[in-house]
């Protein structure tokens, strides 16, 4: 393995994972006719349609989950800014399982590489869907844009490019996990060819 190698590619192979496949589907209504319009004058009155309410247990684990996510990659991009530091003391707060596994995966590759990375991703997940029932688990998808997160060689600080033609912003998979009392990254596949 050379230091030539995308981001997108050390990345996708240091969290690799199952892939969700979602399928869209869509339906059409037929057009109902005009109806004729009545004899007599009526005042029209609107109705606002009601306001789905949000389950306040439910918004706070979406807000944790998220905030674990964010704490993830911030601790991933932290991490990889050089690989030779000590490890960051939150490293074992936000991730467990093959999230941690991954990146400790990749740093290992970065510094064996003598590459760094410089920046930062910039992503913005939502939480697809959440359980809290049991298991308290949640899936979370996102775009995960490295357009300004470089890898580059340490030795030069120059980008180590092998002139991909993949996008950088690709679609991304992760799973949370409640455990130890707060909510944990379990696993993220980036889907690489999968651009967002």
């Amino acid at each position: 393995m050379t230091p030539k190698r995308t981001l997108h590619a050390w990345v996708t192979a240091a969290l690799a994972g199952a892939l969700l496949t979602a399928v869209a589907a869509c339906t059409t209504t037929d057009q109902l006719p005009t109806p004729t319009p009545p004899t007599t004058t009526q005042t029209p009155t609107t109705t606002a349609a009601p306001t789905p309410s949000v389950d306040p247990e439910v918004a706070e684990a979406e807000a944790a989950v998220l905030a674990a996510y964010q704490n993830y990659w911030d601790v991933s991009a932290a991490a990889m800014a050089d690989p030779l530091a000590p490890l960051p003391s939150d490293f074992d707060r936000y991730m467990i399982d093959k999230a941690r596994a991954g990146l400790a995966e990749s740093l290992l590759w970065a510094e064996q590489n003598d590459v760094v990375m410089v920046g930062a991703p910039v992503i913005s997940p939502t939480v697809e869907s959440i359980t809290l029932e049991g298991d308290r688990t949640a899936h979370i998808v996102d775009c995960v844009d490295s357009t300004d997160w470089v890898l580059t060689l340490r030795s030069t600080g120059m980008p180590a490019s092998s002139g991909s033609t993949q996008s950088p912003r690709v679609t991304a998979d992760a799973w949370a996990s409640f455990y130890d009392d707060r909510w944990v990254i379990r696993e993220v596949t980036l889907n690489r060819d999968q651009p967002c």
